[in-house]
C-alpha cells in the first residue's frame, strides 16, 4: 500500500522592506529599474497544505497580493511580529469570513499579540462593529497545529522558531522542511535545532550597511551557511543593490527572493 506524501506549496507575496520597493520620491538604480524583481511589496507569505491555507503576515500590500495572486482562503494567521509592515492588512482578511464565518485564527508571540490586539481594539477587544473581521488571537507557547476552516483537512503542525529583531523578541515558522525567518538580527543557537534538515529558508538579509534590527546580506549568508539548508531565499530586501547585482555575489543553494516565487517542500 502506498503512503500518501503531503506537500507544502509556498509562494512570497512580497519581499521588500517595510517602506516597499521602489521606494516613494527616490530615483536610485533600483527604483527605476525595469526589473520587475526589483519591484518589491511588503513581507509575507502564503502556505498551501493538502487544502489548508496559511498566510504568514499580514501587512499593507495584503489586499494588493490577494489579488494578484488569486488567494482562495485564510486558515490561519502566523505573525513574526506586530511592526506596522507585517500587520497592518488585518481588516483586509474580512473577505474570507463573507462565506465561511467561522473565526481565523492568529498566532504571535505574547508580547506582538498583545500590541496587535491593542492596535486593532474594535476587532479583539471589542468586536461589535458591525461587518468587523472575526478574528481571534492566540499567544505563541509551543508548536501548535492549524486547522482547516472547512474541517476537512488532516490538522497542520508549526513550529514557531524564536529570534531576535534588535531588542524585540519574533518569531518565525517551520512548516515540514519549509521555514520562514524574516526581519531577524540574530537567530539564538537554541532555536538552530528548530532548522535542522531544511529543504527550504527564507531569511532576513536587508543590505550591505549594517542595521541594527536586521542581518546584513553578508551576515544572512554566513548564517545560512551554519544552518545547511538546500535552498535558502533572502527576503526583506532594500532598496540599495539591484536584484541582480545581489544575484552575482551567491553561493550555491542561495539567491535574492523576488515576489511571486514559488517553490513546493516536503513535510
Amino acid at each position: 500500500m502506498l503512503t500518501k506524501l503531503s506537500y507544502a506549496k509556498v509562494r512570497l507575496l512580497g519581499t521588500g522592506t517595510s517602506t516597499g520597493v521602489p521606494v516613494i520620491d527616490c530615483s536610485c538604480p533600483t527604483c527605476t529599474s525595469t526589473n520587475p524583481k526589483d519591484n518589491r511589496l511588503r513581507c509575507a507569505a502564503y502556505l498551501e497544505v493538502d487544502g489548508t491555507h496559511i498566510l504568514i503576515d499580514v501587512g499593507p500590500d495584503f489586499r494588493q497580493q490577494a489579488l494578484r495572486y488569486a488567494i482562495p482562503d485564510i486558515d490561519a494567521v502566523l505573525i513574526t511580529h506586530h511592526h506596522f509592515d507585517h500587520v497592518s492588512g488585518m481588516d483586509d482578511l474580512r473577505p474570507y469570513l463573507f462565506k465561511n464565518r467561522t473565526s481565523i485564527p492568529c498566532h504571535a508571540v505574547k508580547g506582538s499579540a498583545d500590541e496587535v490586539r491593542s492596535m486593532f481594539s474594535y476587532i479583539f477587544r471589542d468586536g461589535t462593529y458591525p461587518g468587523v473581521p472575526r478574528l481571534h488571537m492566540h499567544d505563541v507557547t509551543g508548536p501548535f497545529d492549524v486547522q482547516s476552516r472547512s474541517k476537512e483537512e488532516a490538522p497542520v503542525r508549526v513550529i514557531p522558531i524564536p529570534a531576535v529583531h534588535g531588542s524585540l523578541d519574533v518569531l518565525g515558522y517551520r512548516v515540514g522542511n519549509f521555514a520562514y525567518m524574516t526581519d531577524v538580527s540574530e537567530i539564538p543557537f537554541a532555536s538552530r535545532s528548530l532548522l535542522e534538515g531544511l529543504e527550504v529558508l527564507v531569511l532576513d538579509g536587508l543590505r550591505d550597511k549594517p542595521h541594527p534590527m536586521h542581518l546584513t546580506i553578508d551576515q544572512s549568508i554566513q548564517l545560512a551557511t551554519e544552518i545547511g539548508a538546500k535552498q535558502t531565499w533572502f527576503t526583506h530586501i532594500a532598496h540599495d543593490l539591484t536584484h541582480s547585482e545581489i544575484e552575482l555575489r551567491m553561493p550555491e543553494g542561495m539567491a535574492p527572493a523576488y515576489d511571486g516565487l514559488e517553490c513546493t517542500v516536503s513535510l
